[in-house]
């Protein structure tokens, strides 16, 4: 009976069409920014600022801690309400409450309060009136809570003092709805409760009549101490002053009169400076495309650095060094010390190529940065919609990193992205597995990080092969550099110095079997060489990724396995995959060295291919067949689990090892489905076989060597025999 020849082969060729294949960062999660892809848009750019981060520090945050109660887009702000509605109440007094709510007037809710306390009742029918738009009467509910002695207003005191104002406000006399706003900032700060947040909002209140009598330094001050105790309304409403103020040259004059309205124009220019762009009447929003030097902003950055004192030189010298003028933004950069004038002083020395002058200030400006400082989501390049959650110190660390990276001082760029890992996992994780040697790389490790805490417990992907490790992503970047040593040394045959890295016991018990199983290899019989090979391959497959898996290309251990960033696959113009051979990932442009490209060489993965260790599963798997008969079941089967773990992705792989059974293999009647239903291979059965066989040998040897050793005997006794005695 012939080999089952033509059904395996046509499956074969057609499995990797039927992949399902999508292009890299197709559909995934949000990837942190990778600075190293980018470098000369990195080290030329200085990064915007945030808009919200600048106005939150206006302002040196004050001594008084108000609650800042704000409802979010999503949330309903009547439940914000009730919630801080029941706070301090009993449940009698509670339902109570509710009751007056639905009063269809304040007199009606007043008769169902008759049990409550004195500012409760009166607050909560004046509360009544409002919503039925009765202000008058709302009013002077509020102003009797206010006229209770302090022991009787302690429920509801702070509340009726905000509301007088809001309603004094409305009813057209600002400066006694000002001192109700104080009064209630005034009651917080002494200790009255405020669960509703109402001492944050009454600067805002307050603000909106500074500003409705056009005195704009105020509203700006007011809002600013809002935002400052981390309010989003008072930050929007700074957004909204300072959008309005630059459209009209007064207001403008107003805003620079004061320090924090200067301070405001110059944090707008620096985090907003593409909202100055002139865009297209018929287009709704400015455009992100225009350059950074439109006249709008140029003219203010004149009307600003036209100032006899300038409060935040260092925004001044960063708006300065986007709109092009390097001169004037390397003047104010030195009347400065803080960490952003050293940033711009870094990124100018980078323009004049004074690269040992750039990495001092580095330095500086990572020193200055406090190491929790975050500005929020901050673009990279507003062209390539690419942006990450900026915190400056690790950004900064990140740029020197990658300075010292392309001057050749590995272990120094290894250092510094390091100490940037939290944000820039990805980057230090291609200096430590690419750039550095092994021995580099473990040296490093044995100093910054000798007794990693143990990562999570790590889960093997056995049961479906389709689905590869889960990433260590959660771990610590100590955790994950110890690992990424353990699996380079495992690669690079240095096993037993790679179990001291592998900190998570699960994960090194799996390595110390794979090690086990390569030391038997050796073994004195040829089905004791087999089973340890196979045992190999089997673990090298099932547990590879987080053993042998490279943290970046091509396993993507970082991504647990879930995504190809250097995916080769393209597509035609009728969106058909066109599969291309697979490359090492490129290194061009500028901030890069021969140096680098020789280190990236070198550390290549072997073979280059998509979850390389199945490869090299497969060739253990192949040592094991080498050890056994041919015709036996044991060696189809070993091919036949081998051509499995490649023949839905490595499909050439997978039909040269089917070939090599049907040049040598016997038929097995599972051969229909080769590389897709394999059995346990028998090794069992070959060893009884060779000891049969051995058995066999040895009875045919015995039947006829056993004659032939007795003609010796006889012939060597007849010969002692006849020899002559000597005298």
């Amino acid at each position: 009976m012939t080999k089952p020849r033509k059904p395996l082969l046509r499956t074969l060729t057609l499995a990797l069409s039927a992949l399902m294949l999508s292009p890299a960062l197709a559909c995934g999660p949000d990837f942190p920014m990778t600075l190293l892809d980018h470098r000369g848009l990195v080290m030329s750019a200085l990064p915007e600022g945030t808009f919200s981060f600048e106005a939150r520090h206006l302002l040196e945050p004050g001594t008084d801690a108000f609650k800042v109660v704000e409802s979010g887009p999503w949330s309903d702000p009547e439940e914000a309400r009730l919630s801080a509605e029941k706070a301090g109440l009993s449940d009698a007094q509670i339902e109570a409450v509710a009751a007056m709510r639905l009063s269809d007037s304040a007199d009606a809710a007043l008769a169902l309060g008759t049990e409550l306390p004195p500012d409760l009742a009166a607050y909560t029918a004046g509360a009544v009136a409002w919503q039925q738009g009765d202000v008058e009467r709302a009013r002077a509910l509020f102003e009797q809570v206010l006229q209770l002695p302090p022991e009787q207003r302690t429920l509801r005191g702070v509340w009726a003092s905000y509301m007088l104002g809001r309603a004094l406000a409305l009813t057209g006399e600002p400066a006694q709805a000002i001192a109700a706003f104080e009064q209630t900032r005034t009651w917080v700060h002494s200790g009255a409760a405020d669960p509703d947040g109402l001492a944050v909002a009454s600067l805002g209140e307050q603000a909106r009549i500074e500003l409705e009598a056009g005195r704009l330094a105020a509203a700006v001050r007011l809002y600013a101490e809002q935002a400052a105790h981390g309010s989003t309304s008072g930050n929007n409403s700074l957004l909204f002053v300072v959008r309005a103020a630059i459209a009209d040259s007064a207001a403008v004059d107003a805003l620079l009169a004061d320090e924090v309205g200067t301070r405001l124009l110059l944090a707008y220019l620096y985090t907003r400076y593409n909202e100055l762009t002139d865009a297209d009447p018929d287009e709704e929003y400015p455009s992100f495309d225009a350059p950074a030097d439109g006249p709008r902003l140029l003219a203010l950055l004149d009307r600003i650095s036209s100032l006899a004192q300038v409060p935040n030189p260092d925004r001044l010298a960063t708006i300065a060094y986007r709109a092009g003028r390097f001169e004037q933004a390397a003047a104010l950069a030195q009347r400065s010390d803080t960490p952003l004038a050293a940033w711009v002083r870094a990124k100018l020395a980078l323009r004049a190529g004074q690269l040992d002058a750039a990495a001092q200030a580095y330095a500086q400006a990572a020193k200055g940065f406090p190491a929790d400082e975050i500005w929020g989501q901050v673009p990279l390049s507003r062209e390539e919609y690419l942006s990450e959650e900026l915190k400056p110190r690790c950004r900064v660390q990140a740029e020197a990193g990658t300075l010292a990276l392309s001057r050749g001082d590995y272990l120094q760029a290894l250092e510094l992205l390091y100490a940037a890992a939290d944000t820039y996992w990805p980057d230090t994780a291609y200096i430590a597995e690419r750039v550095v040697s092994v021995d580099e790389l473990r040296s490093f490790v044995d100093r910054v990080a000798p007794q990693a805490e143990a990562p999570a417990a790590a889960t093997s992907s056995e049961a479906d092969e389709d689905e590869d490790y889960s990433d260590g992503s959660s771990q610590s970047p100590a955790a994950q550099l110890r690992w990424l040593l353990a699996r380079r040394l495992l690669r690079e045959g240095r096993g037993e110095a790679a179990l001291g890295y592998f900190d998570d016991p699960v994960t090194r018990g799996q390595a110390q079997r794979y090690l086990d199983a390569l030391g038997r290899s050796s073994a004195w019989t040829r089905v004791g060489q087999a089973r340890a090979w196979y045992e190999a391959a089997e673990i090298a497959r099932w547990y590879g990724m987080e053993l042998l898996g490279y943290e970046g290309d091509p396993d993507y251990f970082v991504w647990g396995g879930n995504f190809d960033l250097n995916s080769p696959i393209t597509w035609d113009e009728d969106y058909n995959p066109v599969f291309n051979p697979r490359s090492d990932i490129q290194l061009e442009g500028p901030y890069t060295s021969e140096g680098e490209r020789q280190r990236l060489a070198a550390s290549r993965a072997q073979p280059l291919e998509r979850f390389h260790y199945r490869l090299t599963a497969a060739g253990l798997a192949g040592k094991a067949a080498d050890a056994l008969p041919p015709r036996s079941q044991a060696f189809a089967a070993v091919l036949c689990e081998a051509t499995h773990w490649l023949i839905d992705r490595h499909n050439d792989q997978a039909t040269q090892i089917y070939k090599r059974y049907l040049r040598e293999g016997a038929f097995v009647p599972w051969g229909e489905d080769f590389g897709r239903q394999c059995p346990v291979p028998d090794f069992d059965k070959v060893e009884r076989e060779q000891r049969e066989l051995w058995m066999r040998q040895g009875a045919r040897i015995a039947a006829i060597s056993g004659p032939l050793v007795l003609l010796l005997a006889l012939g060597w006794r007849l010969w002692r025999r006849r020899r002559p005695i000597a005298g």
